[in-house]
């Protein structure tokens, strides 16, 4: 229709034509609307600076999206104003994947080119963008194995969808840009892929969107791992809770996570890695986060040290309101490699040259370079450790006796179950260990529990925590008499 026999319309015609005409283009060009989350943005704007990223996730918070939008850039070279990761000024050529061909074609396939084969390209990839004639079929019904796409630049990207079920073998080919995992990928797989974008080119990446059900594997142990060689290096990791999610009501939330099982809600609604039956404190994050608040004076103070080298070393400040006998983890410090005097800066920046400093029995090693006990080295450095180590008073004599480990995870187990230990927000270190702390074959997993452990040291000496420099001189003495004061709360 020419311009001049448009403008002879009825002017209800005339919108109606405009109207049709916009929604078509809302529909074929869904990239020019894609408006990122918080969470969203933070893991686009990684890929500028890591070529390995994790985007974990609980259900139905757009991680999948995310992953199919940025794919679609890459591919077309459409990049918005806002954008702030990584970019490609050529074609390029890039595999998305999932578990199996239908979830692959249901996921992947859905984002980028559309819900079915009618309706491709109203997907993130825009519909003038894609050749048409370029699609291939799959072996599954609505499945498309491969596509090229139109770049701005003037060529064409290739897109191919990859399943794991086809297994490593079939992963090994030809040198890419990117690589997509939608959903967790077997370890063999997601290292094959990998292995594709190792060629030295600048800009090449894989990254992986998933909800984190099949727990603690080596996949989510590369990113979340303090040990891991590649954790902050090359790699990046964006976790978005239920709580992130601005598309629903707080309403809405509580009703998503009713709905989960107890055991998955963590998973499913936060994102954490689901441990099951192995996970050590099966609540969730919402019922002891707190937001910082400014410490009444009649609370009493506490500081729990736990000794590190090797292993991570960790100071934490705890507030109790002993009238109501509950604990609030208010500060965190930790490290890698400390050394005596890190540690003592650490404890003295909490106040510990006035609060009581408890610790474990480590604390009675010698130090190697002075032959003292690591105890006494703090004492000289001006912190106030108390004179013995942490434990809990015998049942019987109220003497310190009890250092059992599962003593202290029963005690928190129960402060958090009935709401008296709270953590604050900005506890970082807490939060990282808290998801992932967890039981192997029965036993305890002595990795990334730094932070936890000075907290139980510190409340299993919640007796001796104190108000002020006069109250720690009364606590410091009265564990020193032991007999029948030993266990005095001052």
């Amino acid at each position: 229709m020419s311009l001049n026999s448009f403008k002879e319309l009825p002017d209800k015609i005339r919108a109606r034509i405009l109207l049709e005409e916009y929604l078509k283009r809302r529909r074929e060009i869904k990239l020019l609307s894609y408006k990122p989350s918080k969470k969203q943005l933070e893991f686009h704007a990684a890929g500028k600076d890591w070529s390995e990223r994790l985007f974990m996730a609980g259900n139905q918070l757009g991680k999948t999206l995310a992953g199919g939008f940025e794919f679609a850039m890459h591919l077309t070279g459409r990049y918005p104003n806002w954008w702030a990761g990584r970019r490609f000024e050529k074609p390029v050529s890039m595999w998305a994947a999932s578990v199996s061909a239908e979830s692959t074609r249901d996921n992947p396939q859905r984002i980028l080119l559309g819900d079915t084969e009618e309706k491709f390209g109203e997907g993130a990839i825009p519909k003038e963008n894609i050749e048409f004639n370029s699609i291939r079929r799959g072996t599954v019904p609505g499945a498309i194995s491969h596509f090229l796409v139109k770049h701005v630049s003037g060529g064409l990207s290739k897109c191919q969808f990859k399943t794991y079920e086809q297994g490593r073998q079939k992963w090994q080919g030809p040198t890419l840009d990117g690589v997509w995992f939608d959903e967790e990928s077997p370890e063999d797989i997601y290292f094959e892929g990998l292995t594709r974008t190792n060629n030295g080119q600048l800009g090449q990446f894989v990254f992986t969107t998933f909800t984190p059900l099949l727990g603690m594997s080596n996949v989510v142990n590369r990113f979340l791992s303090e040990d891991s060689e590649m954790r902050g290096k090359y790699t990046a990791v964006v976790k978005m809770g239920l709580r992130d999610a601005d598309h629903y009501t707080d309403e809405q939330k509580e009703q998503i996570l009713a709905s989960y099982p107890s055991h998955e809600r963590e998973a499913r609604a936060n994102g954490n890695p689901i441990l099951g039956s192995g996970r050590v404190f099966p609540i969730g994050e919402e019922s002891i986060k707190i937001d910082p608040f400014s410490i009444p004076s009649h609370f009493h103070m506490i500081i729990g040290v736990d000794f590190g080298w090797d292993h991570p070393a960790s100071v934490v400040k705890l507030a109790y309101d002993k009238d109501n006998d509950t604990v609030y983890v208010v500060n965190v410090w930790r490290q890698r490699e400390a050394k005596i005097s890190d540690h003592a800066a650490a404890i003295r920046a909490m106040g510990g040259n006035e609060i009581p400093v408890a610790w474990p029995h480590d604390g009675l090693q010698h130090d190697k370079n002075s032959g003292e006990q690591i105890a006494e080295l703090l004492k000289k450095e001006g912190v106030n450790m108390l004179p013995e180590k942490a434990s809990y008073p015998d049942s019987l004599t109220g003497k310190g006796h009890n250092t059992s480990v599962e003593a202290g995870i029963y005690d928190m187990m129960q402060r958090m179950s009935t709401g008296r230990l709270k953590i604050f927000s900005t506890c970082s270190e807490w939060w990282e260990e808290f998801s992932l702390y967890h039981r192997k074959n029965g036993m305890l997993v002595k990795e990334r529990d730094d932070v936890i452990c000075a907290v139980r040291y510190a409340i299993m000496m919640l007796r001796f925590s104190a108000i002020s420099a006069p109250a720690w001189k009364k606590a410091n003495k009265v564990l020193s008499l032991g007999g029948d004061n030993a266990g005095w709360v001052v």
